[in-house]
């Protein structure tokens, strides 16, 4: 065996836990909040006509070409999430807390020396913005009397009225199946010959039905690096284009338990325990491309376009199966010990399961307008402003790639995606907010809502996210200080596991969460 094993997931059957979920991969990196300072998250995430925020680079370059004069950014943070999940008729609750840096970035303002030219300045900016926070805890809690989690890898390993090689089966599907027969939690049926006819369940599911329980943990998150260049046609047209770099890190670990809830102490289950290890990290680019319009000093209107992101994606999986078999004790093995495991390393010759492949999310197109109170350009005159985006993504139009493939691998790509046309769909995101102004201090207050990415949600869980802003902030003398606290409030459906044959109920979870942010910023 290879020493270093690259496996497809669907060519040797890795884990269908990881099939189902490619989809909601693809989700996951492709629905994407403003993110950036203090300054533009109280205000609801709305940057794409206000300029003068070095968030522009992620939302409308042309905002950077507001700069005339240089400065300096830098966005700690501090969040809080509280999940609450139902399955089954059953809640759990889980929380999760921590520090990031949420923005961080350099401006250089370039002012046109002729004073006769209509190009008034140019600017440049650097920059870092944090898109996604994937820290995260949730977990289920529920008793199922229909169907055991262990049944995906029977109906994985039957492959219809067509049953994997015995041999095959111990082996080729190291993520899962292999590790739950190697366990005892499914068996083989054999003909006379030896030869496996039916893969079945170990897990005896009586009246009392089977306690389940399913404990995700990720952490990581999804950056980008810009290089953004703005430029000031008389005062009236802002243009600007940026290039730019997102990089992804997530970690997921992930446990589902199953615990006999019949009280028979005979029946050769009392437990076991599937848990999977998951590392996924990215690297990619994207370019977006903006206009601001200002027919007059207090009116702006914004377009926006960004490209689709094109990452190149490697994964790195392992997984244990963990099973108290009770009085169950397998002929002719004499080194058998209860509880029984294995892990995916045991059939890997020490390695870790590695994958590579392409992911291309989706394209943007946002529309900006706002409204400057006290009618100056000269931004140490005006009271306040109010400002308004609407954005458009096709969550349907993100694409997997798995190019260094098999024919088979290929055939995979075209169906994982065509699920996720089935699965997604356009939607339509506001962002609204404003600001005032009291000589060097101000207010503001946000609002944001994004639209459920699904082409059919669950009963329970609508798939939106709402976001509720506030902040206050300081600038006198080159020197400016936000503070930002955001709500989120968010509600989706969370399927453990799938099968062809019997409906698995899915869960629906709601999520409760606050960032605090504070930039603080220097002008030069």
């Amino acid at each position: 065996m290879n020493k270093r094993i690259t496996f497809l997931l669907i060519a040797l059957g890795v884990s269908a836990h990881g099939w189902a979920q490619e989809e909601a991969d693809a989700l996951r990196y492709s629905r994407l909040t403003t993110g950036g300072t203090a300054r533009t998250q109280a205000i609801g995430g709305a940057a794409g006509s206000l300029g003068g925020d070095i968030t522009a680079s992620h939302v409308n370059p042309a905002g950077i070409g507001f700069y005339k004069t240089s400065e300096v950014v830098i966005t700690p943070g501090f969040f809080f999430k509280s999940n609450s999940s139902s399955y089954l008729g059953n809640s759990a609750d889980e929380k999760k807390s921590g520090a990031m840096l949420g923005n961080a970035g350099i401006v250089f303002g370039l002012p046109v020396r002729n004073s006769n030219s209509k190009f008034k300045n140019l600017a440049f900016a650097l920059d870092y913005n944090r898109l996604a926070n994937f820290n995260n805890t949730f977990r289920l809690d529920g008793i199922n009397r229909t169907s055991s989690y262990s049944d995906r890898w029977v109906e994985e390993l039957n492959r219809g009225n067509n049953p994997v090689p015995f041999s095959s089966a111990t082996i080729d599907y190291p993520l899962g199946a292999s590790l739950g027969l190697n366990t005892y939690v499914i068996d083989a049926e054999f003909d006379g010959s030896g030869n496996a006819t039916k893969y079945v369940s170990g897990v005896p599911i009586g009246a009392n039905g089977i306690r389940q329980q399913d404990l995700i943990k990720e952490k990581g998150g999804q950056d980008e690096f810009s290089l953004a260049l703005g430029g000031n046609y008389n005062d009236q047209f802002y243009f600007g284009a940026s290039l730019n770099f997102p990089t992804i890190r997530y970690e997921r670990t992930r446990t589902f338990a199953e615990d006999d809830e019949s009280g028979d102490n005979n029946n050769n289950f009392a437990y076991f325990e599937h848990t999977e290890n998951l590392k996924t990290d990215a690297v990619g680019f994207n370019a977006k491309l903006g206009i601001i319009y200002s027919p007059v000093p207090s009116l702006r209107f914004g377009v926006a376009y960004h490209t689709p992101s094109w990452y190149s994606m490697r994964d790195q999986s392992t997984a244990r199966v963990q099973a108290d078999l009770e009085g169950f004790r397998p002929p002719n093995d004499p080194n058998f010990t209860n509880p029984i495991w294995q892990d995916t390393e045991e059939l890997t010759d020490g390695y870790p399961i590695e994958y590579e492949y392409k992911l291309q999310t989706p394209s943007r197109a946002i529309g900006s307008i706002s409204y400057i109170f006290g009618t100056n350009a000269d931004v140490s005159k005006q009271h306040g402003f109010i400002t308004a985006d609407v954005e458009y993504v096709n969550y349907a139009g993100a694409k997997y790639n798995f190019n260094k493939g098999t024919a088979g691998d290929q055939d995979f790509a075209r169906r994982l995606n065509q699920s996720i046309e089935d699965l997604y769909k356009g939607a339509l995101n506001f962002r609204v907010g404003g600001e005032m102004k009291f000589t060097v201090l101000a207010v503001r207050a946000g609002f944001a809502y994004y639209s459920s990415p699904y082409q059919n949600t669950v009963s329970g869980a609508d798939g939106s996210m709402k976001k509720f802003s506030g902040g206050i902030g300081y600038r006198n003398k080159g020197f400016f200080a936000d503070l930002t606290y955001v709500h989120t409030l968010a509600s989706d459906a969370y399927q453990p596991y799938r099968l062809s044959s019997t409906a698995v109920a899915p869960a629906t979870v709601d999520l409760s969460g606050g960032n605090v942010l504070a930039t603080v910023g220097f002008k030069f």
